[in-house]
């Protein structure tokens, strides 16, 4: 089965269409990893901001300030 795989690997690596698309591929999920980067990481600090605040607003509500 391995045998198989490596093979069928083989095969498509060899293929220049498949190398082609298989570098296309790569470039494109380069491409949105590069543009996606900056607002995942600002929804991560608004995230983490939200979570201070409401956990600021629960300690006061507990301790009955």
């Amino acid at each position: 089965m391995l045998k198989k795989f490596k093979g069928s690997i083989k095969k498509f690596l060899l293929n220049s269409k498949g190398l082609s698309e298989l570098v296309s591929i790569a470039l494109v999920i380069l491409f949105v990893v590069l543009v996606a980067a900056n607002p995942i990481r600002n929804l991560g600090q608004t995230t983490s901001s939200g979570i201070s605040n409401l956990n600021s607003q629960m300690q006061q509500v507990l301790n009955g300030q």
